[in-house]
């Protein structure tokens, strides 16, 4: 896009005038990662400013800045690259993205939920790959106010399909989402005790989610998990018509049949077709059945395809297998919520393993006033488990603690770390050669910490 279409897209005042022919091609608002060519959008955050940044983004070699009127140094600025100046720059980019999705013909599935987001995203793109050209999907979790405008601005105008995942924390926030990604087909993977320090109860966040058909989408077909009862009440209430999927309920999307194949697969078969997940667990089934009804629900099907030689993969961080240092990792240490993690802990518990096996769980966040009891229950629920360590990271570990030992844990097994960086420090003396270890937790606390740890380890020989 030219410097002077910009300006007029989003009514904001271009300087110098002698840039009005140069082009951008890009957005990054993050000065660590700007490419040569693109445009930084400066944005005053809660923490940091990225009007502080601008001379770091300009000798990665942005090509044009967007600041707002309350930058000082425009007028220097301007002399190294196009700049456009607006009153608040984030939502510029917001109606910039909103203008750009407009222009592109591209089916969007837009996904949210309170666990499964990403996988069942990844496992939607797998499967519109195996059936339809020009597929994308949102990169990473480029999934809130700030990560969404970028994805869209990535999606190539040529692309048929796009996959969207959508992830709120407060409420409205779904609706100024919507407004961005315009989702065609709206999908509800379910809902859970998550965000509660800012969405007072799981039927808030159920009502938060469902922002996604009941503002300006009103007329978008939802998909929703029928075996989530909340969800299919709250749902109900907004909607005539829902498409569904589920295990146990009724449902138009339901698997005939599923089974673990190894310690790191699972077969699903529906509608008569056979699909391998390199994965295991029921939660993976469900974000498999969740995009499958997605694909289908667009009219694709599967007819002429060998379903069972499609790549379907958690993202990164979401289940994956790891071999470090003579240790078996089952990371998941993406995120967690109370749901999240006691689907995590049935499918390790899943597996079989000759050595010791070792949860490493950090702590469950934005749970707001009912964190501590909900830490509390999951050391209670550590019983139902089969473990020979539990390392418990972050500052609610003594609740989990706690839990576990009026349970009746040993507490010889228990043991407790603030912060990640404690746990990652004492990583090499608590595990060891043969151990089977899960990690889970939520993304503020850092377990990925002790992953390097041990693959730095690998790497030293």
């Amino acid at each position: 896009m030219g410097f002077e279409e910009l300006a007029r897209e989003i009514q904001g005042k271009l300087l110098p005038l002698k840039s009005v022919n140069d082009i951008f091609e890009g957005v990054s608002i993050d000065s660590r990662v700007v490419k040569s060519g693109q445009l930084f959008i400066a944005i005053r955050g809660d923490i940091n400013d990225g009007h502080a940044f601008i001379d770091e983004a300009l000798k990665k070699g942005a090509r044009g800045l967007l600041v707002d009127n309350l930058f000082q140094e425009t007028a220097s600025a301007s002399q190294k690259a196009a700049v456009v100046v607006v009153e608040n720059t984030h939502e510029a980019m917001m109606d910039l993205a909103r203008n750009y999705r407009n222009k592109c013909k591209a089916k969007v599935i837009g996904i949210t939920g309170s666990n499964g987001k990403t996988t069942t995203k990844e496992y939607a793109f797998a499967l519109l790959k195996a059936v339809e050209k020009d597929v994308y999907r949102s990169s990473g979790n480029l999934n809130n106010l700030f990560g969404a405008p970028l994805a869209i601005f990535a999606m190539p105008q040529n692309s048929s399909v796009a996959v969207m995942e959508m992830g709120i924390s407060v409420k409205g926030e779904m609706t100024r989402l919507v407004r961005i990604v315009q989702p065609d087909l709206a999908l509800i993977t379910n809902i859970g005790p998550s965000h509660l320090e800012f969405l007072s109860s799981v039927r808030d966040v159920a009502r938060a989610k469902l922002e996604i058909v009941s503002s300006e989408q009103s007329d978008c077909p939802l998909i929703i998990n029928a075996d989530d009862q909340l969800l299919v009440k709250e749902a109900n209430k907004i909607k005539s018509s829902l498409i569904t999927f589920a295990i146990d309920a009724r449902a138009d999307f339901k698997a005939d049949s599923f089974e673990k194949i190894d310690d790191s697969k699972q077969k699903v078969t529906i509608d008569g077709m056979t699909f391998m997940l390199n994965s295991i667990g029921r939660h993976q089934v469900y974000n498999f059945l969740a995009a499958y009804a997605a694909v289908r629900t667009l009219g694709y099907d599967f007819k002429d395809v060998v379903t069972e030689q499609i790549e379907l993969s958690p993202a990164p961080m979401r289940g994956e297998t790891l071999e470090l240092n003579g240790i078996r990792i089952i990371n998941d240490a993406y995120n967690a919520n109370p749901d999240s993690v006691k689907a995590g802990l049935e499918a390790f518990e899943s597996l079989a393993h000759t050595g010791r096996r070792v949860l490493v769980l950090g702590d469950m966040l934005e749970l707001g006033d009912e964190a501590v009891k909900y830490h509390e229950k999951l050391g209670e629920s550590l019983k139902n488990f089969t473990f020979d360590l539990a390392v418990l990271v972050g500052p609610l570990s003594g609740a989990v603690i706690d839990g576990a030992v009026r349970a009746g844990i040993d507490k010889e097994k228990l043991v407790g770390f603030a912060d990640s960086s404690a746990a990652a420090s004492e990583a090499l003396n608590l595990l060891k050669h043969g151990d089977l270890v899960y990690i889970k937790g939520s993304r503020g606390i850092g377990l990925e910490k002790i992953i390097d740890v041990l693959d730095s380890k690998r790497g030293n020989g």
